[in-house]
């Protein structure tokens, strides 16, 4: 049966180009196989430990890696070694699991990385792992629904490359890296439900390329950098749910490039002075959604 096993994946390795795994698999379990065409390779199970299977290391055409864990409990990954060997990994995502110890690690071409309900663990803020040479080519980084992160690790703040930084949902983080604004190339950030921040970091106002800034249900932030004005590419602001901002730094008037701002209607005065001032500026007032299903129920 296990012979059948290995040549029924060898088969199905030349016949398509990705391949899903499903079920918990211990190193032991996994035949001595080699997938040389593989690009995609997608593995669901559910477990509270998961041995990523040794093969991986010989699958050199592998550009992403997709990880999921099902159950109701983070998973533990083993074998982490593997990802050494992913010369040619673009894209990584992990989800239900605890994020790995990444020292020694380095991703060279991993372009975008999703953790998705994963525990951090502080894997992201220890002192020796440095983000920047870890995934010295990264432009996408996502962490979603991670609740026990708390604070960015600071060498974050080295990734040149980072053009997408998206937080979204992670409940208790509440704080950002003072050098923030290093990021040069950052075109997105996403703040998306992060209740627990208070403040932005003054140095977001060198990011220079900046278009997007999403900072929509951040309920207790309190007020925008006082040098925003000097996001010259600055084209978007959704502010949704941020009725703790009642002001606007006058160097707003200054957005050259601004377009679109997002608010709720209580909050969409203090913007009148500026799009009285930029005739091309909209303030768009967000329209309260009430969901009365559950009174069917």
């Amino acid at each position: 049966m296990a012979l059948f096993f290995c040549l029924f994946l060898l088969l199905l390795f030349f016949l398509c180009d990705e391949f899903h795994i499903a079920g918990e698999m211990k190193d032991v379990d996994w035949c001595n196989l080699e997938f040389p065409k593989a690009e995609v390779l997608i593995i669901n199970f559910t477990s509270t430990e998961y041995f990523l299977p040794l093969f991986i290391n010989r699958m050199p055409n592998l550009r992403a890696l997709i990880i999921i864990n099902y159950s109701a409990t983070y998973a533990c990954l083993h074998n982490i070694s593997v990802f050494k060997n992913l010369s040619n990994l673009r894209s990584l995502w992990l989800e239900k699991v605890s994020t790995p110890e990444l020292s020694g690690t380095v991703l060279e071409n991993l372009g975008k990385l999703f953790i998705v309900l994963c525990k951090i663990n502080n894997s992201l803020v220890e002192k020796e792992v440095d983000l920047a040479k870890v995934f010295p080519n990264l432009y996408d980084l996502t962490l979603d629904h991670c609740d026990d992160l708390t604070r960015l690790p600071s060498s974050i703040c080295g990734m040149n490359s980072l053009q997408n930084l998206s937080l979204t949902n992670c409940h208790n983080l509440t704080q950002l890296p003072l050098e923030l604004g290093k990021l040069k190339s950052l075109e997105i950030l996403r703040l998306y439900a992060c209740p627990d921040l208070k403040t932005l970091p003054n140095s977001i106002c060198d990011m220079v390329r900046l278009k997007y800034i999403d900072i929509s249900q951040c309920v207790n932030l309190t007020c925008f950098p006082e040098e925003i004005g000097r996001l010259v590419s600055l084209e978007k602001i959704d502010m949704r749910e941020c009725s703790m901002i009642r002001n606007v730094p006058k160097s707003a008037l200054s957005l050259q490039s601004l377009r679109l701002v997002i608010c709720d209607e209580e909050v969409s005065g203090i913007w009148k002075e500026v799009e009285k001032a930029k005739p091309n500026v909209h303030i768009q007032v967000s329209e309260q959604y009430f969901d009365l299903a559950w009174l069917k129920e």
